[in-house]
């Protein structure tokens, strides 16, 4: 019996949404070659990706799926420059109504009931496409036993379909990067031949995590415990998946880096020993990149520039930068964006006032979702500036000319600290939760290092250990904070840049506002710091590069996903 181990996701390299297409680009290949064993990547042709349309693709089969009493051809694309992936394209169907894989900005745009077709067809489409892959890899189809694993629900229907099937051998596993779900109505399900009652439940998660092996797997140790012990997963997002997904079969396997080292191992080596005068001369100079970008940027309706560009103070105040897509249930912009408002109404015009970059990726609720970060950037002139989209022609020198990179985070499965640190060459200040608390050692001797952070980072880091970052975290005690979650995962405010703003609705709960005061209390902490202990910040910026480089690696996490699947 051949084992082939397949990872199943609905988004790529090709046509990203967020951080399962980074963890795609890595994973697969460094679990191929841990376990020993062949390992595919299926995924859809997202027909709106440009990226795509670099590959040349050889048709290596067709499979037919299923759907409504009719039969949708499928063709099965394989391209040399990406060997370990397939993409699966609908070519023929009845209906020109019937267009899958038709997100316009990413692959989950589209209508709520839209994905949920496409997922479903995914996932049938997926499982009748094995026989042709391993006919392609040269294998005898009937000799192998498939290990899927699926990357959170939208590719967790293979595991429906395979488990309403009987034709085919092989073991099912499931990752959660996040706990979004969707329910899976009968009906539904039937639509693409899919028996309910070889997966029951309610959701696709929860049908999922009735059929898998053990383990369930996510992208850091400490979302593993969040999944069942933090107050907004167990209570808010996730109450329904309690019974099945208990701490007993969810593994953290952390990832790796997504990024190369930018700083050179010299000015590392001289800053690690308190010659500080290399890494500054490499800041000053990004810094003078980034704003020479600024200045020839035009501004565009495709690329506007918030706040003013010619008021931006150009001094030697402290930068601090914070970057990715917009997840209002997520990411956090509008907790930074209340902690930097009462911050600036105290400090804007003092001399050690610092400044803030913002560049985020318009999420589903596009541009008029962040009309909050345009009225901060107007309030603020000299202090703020918001970029949403993506700033080819800067934002590396900004993150590189930046001190701090913020992460906010409401929830963190893994995070992007380690980017901070490796290709930014910037400090992390972060919420404790999550992969945060595993990739940033934090400063015990600051203000925002309260009980709830230190209880939580003691699992990870020793007092000790040497500081390379600052996390914070509001109190645990608040008699509101279920209620308060739940207000703010529900998202009632009005996401055409009218009031209320995401902001001016989320104040109104008191873990929200405690959210933010202490992210305020961190970046204060964080100014001090850089301002009169310059030695410690750059040691903190060596150490927290040295942690990540000592701490993740995707040879690692092939290796652990290799020792479980084939337990």
């Amino acid at each position: 019996m051949t084992k082939i181990i397949t990872f199943v996701t609905y988004e790529s390299p090709w046509f990203p949404a967020g951080g399962i297409a980074a963890v795609m680009s890595k994973l697969p290949a460094a679990t191929e070659m841990a376990s020993g064993l062949p390992t595919v990547v299926m995924t859809p042709f997202h027909e709106r990706s440009t990226k795509l349309a670099s590959l040349a693709f050889e048709k290596i089969g067709v499979a037919y799926v299923a759907y409504m009493q009719t039969s949708v051809q499928v063709a099965i694309l394989h391209s040399q420059s990406a060997p370990l992936w397939y993409f699966l394209r609908p070519v023929e169907h009845s209906s020109p109504s019937f267009a899958p894989f038709d997100g316009k900005r990413h692959p989950y745009d589209v209508p709520r009931e839209i994905l949920l077709r496409d997922s479903l067809f995914f996932g049938v489409a997926t499982v009748e496409a094995l026989r042709c892959i391993a006919k392609h890899r040269k294998i005898e189809a009937d000799s192998v036993e498939w290990n899927l694993i699926a990357q959170d629900w939208e590719a967790a229907t293979c595991l429906l379909a395979f488990a309403s099937q009987s034709s085919t051998k092989g073991r099912l596993h499931l990752t959660l990067h996040n706990s979004y779900d969707e329910f899976a109505p009968v009906r539904d399900l039937a639509a693409f031949g899919i028996q309910s009652e070889a997966c029951p439940g309610d959701t696709i998660l929860h049908r999922s995590l009735l059929s898998v092996e053990q383990p369930v797997f996510t992208v850091s140790d400490q979302f593993a415990d969040d999944f069942t012990q933090d107050l907004l997963q167990r209570d808010v997002m996730a109450p329904h998946l309690q019974q099945v997904l208990n701490r007993h079969r969810v593994v953290g396997v952390d990832n790796g880096p997504f990024k190369e080292l930018a700083i050179g191992a010299e000015e590392l080596r001289r800053a690690a020993i308190g010659d500080l005068a290399a890494l500054q001369d490499w800041k000053r100079a990004n810094r003078q990149k980034a704003l020479t970008a600024l200045d020839a940027h035009a501004a565009s309706e495709r690329e506007p520039i918030w706040g003013n560009k010619e008021k931006f103070r150009r001094d030697d105040s402290p930068w601090f930068v914070m970057a990715g897509r917009d997840d209002p249930r997520q990411k956090g912009y509008d907790v930074a964006a209340a902690a930097i408002e009462d911050y600036l109404k105290v400090h804007h015009g003092e001399p050690d006032c610092a400044q803030f970059l913002f560049f985020p990726i318009p999420g589903d609720e596009d541009l008029p979702g962040l009309a909050f970060l345009k009225a901060l950037a107007e309030k603020f002139a000299e202090d703020v500036l918001a970029f949403p989209f993506i700033w080819l022609a800067g934002f590396t020198a900004a993150l590189q000319g930046a001190a701090y990179g913020l992460m906010p985070s409401l929830y963190e499965p893994f995070g992007m600290a380690n980017e901070f640190y490796l290709s930014g060459g910037c400090v992390g200040i972060g919420r404790a939760t999550g992969g945060n608390l595993e990739q940033i050692v934090p400063l015990y001797a600051s203000s925002a290092c309260s009980r709830a952070v230190r209880e939580r980072a003691a699992r990870f880091h020793s007092l000790s250990s040497h500081p390379t970052g600052i996390l914070y975290r509001e109190r645990d005690d608040i008699a509101s904070a279920k209620k308060d979650w739940s207000g703010i995962n529900d998202a009632q405010y009005d996401t055409a840049g009218r009031c209320p703003s995401r902001v001016e609705q989320r104040r109104s709960f008191i873990v929200f506002q405690e959210m933010a005061n202490e992210l305020r209390t961190a970046i204060e902490d964080g100014i001090r710091v850089y301002r009169r202990e310059p030695e410690l910040y750059y040691r903190m910026l060596a150490g927290g590069i040295t942690h990540i480089q000592r701490t993740f690696s995707w040879q690692r996490a092939g290796q652990e996903y290799a020792r479980k699947i084939q337990l």
